[in-house]
Parts: structure tokens; sequence; C-alpha cells
């Protein structure tokens, strides 16, 4: 089952049991892959890298206004349900040591400290588990 089809489940047993905070972030979510579907025209193909994308953003989005809601001395409490319900579907980032010691793994492997060598292995095969910010700094200090 890819992440697209497991929302798309999960949207309708939210509905079912009137969960209306799971229901309105995943209904978000499926409507920027239905557009994403009509703009890359693949019909009703959407990979699982797309929807991380899409979550990755609506995660930023939230982190944003719940920091302008705190500002304002307004609830946020939504906001963090949401956030969470996102960050349910994404793997957890690595930490600085993991990203660290797969970076090390990795240009042992290619015997490279190539930063374009390194970062291409990483995205590859631990796409979404690493952030790119934190990669590419150790990868400048190797």
């Amino acid at each position: 089952m890819t992440l697209h089809e497991k929302i798309k489940a999960d949207f309708i047993t939210a509905r079912k049991n009137n969960d209306s905070t799971r229901k309105n972030i995943l209904t978000m979510i499926l409507n920027d892959a239905l557009k994403l579907t009509k703009e890359k025209n693949h019909g009703n193909v959407v990979s699982d890298d797309d929807i991380f994308k899409i979550i990755k953003s609506w995660v930023k989005k939230t982190e944003q206004s719940a920091e302008i809601l705190t500002a304002n001395n307004k609830d946020v409490s939504e906001l963090l349900k949401e956030k969470e319900v996102l960050l349910s579907y994404i793997p957890k980032t690595w930490s600085h040591e993991e990203t660290k010691s797969r970076i090390e793994q990795i240009s042992k492997e290619k015997d490279s400290k190539e930063i374009g060598v390194i970062m291409k292995e990483l995205k590859a095969n631990y796409n979404g588990l690493y952030d790119n910010k934190i990669a590419s700094e150790i990868i400048k200090n190797l």
C-alpha cells in the first residue's frame, strides 16, 4: 500500500469516526496530491516522495501559523494536533549523529568526500530520512 492509498483510507476512517482534525488535514494533503497529479499529468499516481514533500510543506505551514498565533496569545492546540497527524505519516528524521555516521559510511564505501557523490547516494537510498542542511554541513567538514 502506497502512502497515498494509506492517507485515503485514513481519511475515510476519520470521516466515519467524526475526527474533524484528522479529516481536515488529510483533505488538504489529498487536495494537494490531486493538484500534483493534474500538473504532472500522471493519472492517479502519486509517489511517496511527492506525498512526503506535501506533508513537509504542511508541517512547515502549521509551524508558522502556530508561531504567529502564539505571538498573538491565541490557542494553538488544534494546530498542534494537526502537526501530530502530519508527522505520523513521515519517517523520523535522523539525528545529527545518525546523519554523520551514514555520511561517513557512504564516504568510505564510495571512497569520496565530494558533496555531489555523497548527496546523490543519500538521496537515492535515504531520501526523507535526513535534513539536507545538516547533511551538507557534515560533508563540508569531512
